[in-house]
């Protein structure tokens, strides 16, 4: 569901129901707005046709919209199939899942965010995603793994140019032919392997590459009836149709827009009986703040109060809430200024622009 003054959308996610939503919204604009999501079904097969083969390069032909799309922003190619800027701007309303505005995000990577959501279906895990990490964990152990809690790793060991292994705080070696590092990029090369094991070129790749925004959520619990508040799973407020000045907010650190996700709605165990779960999102720089310890309680409250806008009554009903700054995503997953999107998927950093996985 999008919501600004004047505009409230709510986008199924069926990719029919999700065109024929827009459609209804915007009806002068029907042929555009078929048109678009046609590129972005195409822009879907043809990626998943360069990751079962020859790629673009190799053989052109085969992917016409890859190439002619490769350095477009998502705003670039609404603008040649849509006029009316509402409508481009409700199309192009869930740029934050990619960390950039449409005249800055890829489209190809817009594309096909899109529809992983509206033609593949969007699904949630029962009882907190916590039951997806129990799954992959009892998966690993069944096929012989071992997981190991509370066990940083010091440094990636390579020998003779290989990898050889990890080497734990505690100075435990663990020896193994293939490490996979879930740290970022740059903290996987400067501090866990080391710089002179990559090759210059990758070195001065990844000192050039941006690293994406980073976000302030607000977990919270009330008792405020939200039967009849017409939210959907997530809902976007935004204050207008201007994204890139919704943007330019998270980047200044005054966030004038956020989602709100009521998990509970959908999965009413979450809570107590007479109790909802809230999670308020904005997208921030983790550069607006210099000391988030001293910020993190003066944006709660603004995110608080963007969200009493929409829901009067949930000051008053609030049972809890707590935050996490960009410094607590950094802390917990090790991104460089706790990046959501490892690097910005901006068209210079997509595809062959991007750093390799190996």
């Amino acid at each position: 569901r999008v919501e600004w003054p004047g505009t409230t959308l709510e986008a199924p996610s069926e990719l029919e129901r999700f065109v024929e939503a827009h459609v209804e919204h915007f009806p002068h604009e029907a042929k555009g707005i078929r048109g678009f999501i046609e590129d972005c079904l195409t822009i879907r097969t043809e990626t998943s046709r360069a990751e079962q083969g020859a790629g673009p390069q190799a053989r052109p032909g085969r992917f016409p919209l890859l190439l002619r799309y490769r350095r477009a922003t998502l705003a670039q190619v609404l603008e040649d199939r849509i006029e009316d800027p509402g409508a481009r701007a409700a199309l192009g309303a869930l740029w934050p899942f990619l960390g950039l505005p449409p005249s800055r995000v890829s489209f190809l990577y817009f594309a096909t965010m899109l529809m992983s959501y509206v033609a593949d279906g969007t699904y949630y895990c029962r009882g907190t995603f916590q039951t997806l990490a129990e799954a992959l964990a009892l998966a690993l152990v069944r096929r012989g793994g071992e997981l190991v809690l509370r066990s940083p790793v010091r440094r990636i060991l390579v020998e003779a140019g290989r990898t050889a292994g990890v080497v734990l705080e505690n100075g435990q070696r663990v020896s193994a032919p293939l490490v996979i590092s879930n740290a970022d990029a740059r903290q996987t090369l400067q501090e866990l392997v080391g710089e002179e094991h990559f090759p210059r070129r990758y070195r001065q790749r990844l000192a050039l590459a941006s690293p994406s925004i980073s976000a302030f959520v607000v977990y919270a619990a009330t008792s405020l009836d939200l039967a009849g508040s017409e939210l959907a799973h997530e809902t976007f407020l935004y204050e207008g149709p201007d994204h890139d000045a919704a943007y330019a907010n998270s980047l200044a650190g005054t966030p004038s827009w956020l989602s709100i996700t009521a998990p509970s709605r959908l999965d009413p165990g979450l809570a107590p009986r007479g109790e909802q779960l809230l999670i308020l999102t904005s997208l921030i720089d983790a550069r607006a703040a210099a000391r988030w310890r001293e910020a993190k309680p003066l944006l709660q409250q603004a995110m608080l109060g963007l969200a009493e806008r929409r829901l009067p009554g949930l000051a008053r009903e609030l049972r809890f809430a707590e935050s996490a700054t960009p410094r607590s995503f950094e802390r917990y997953t090790r991104n460089h200024a706790g990046a959501l999107y490892g690097f910005d998927v901006t068209p210079a950093q997509v595809g062959p622009g991007r750093l390799d996985n190996e």
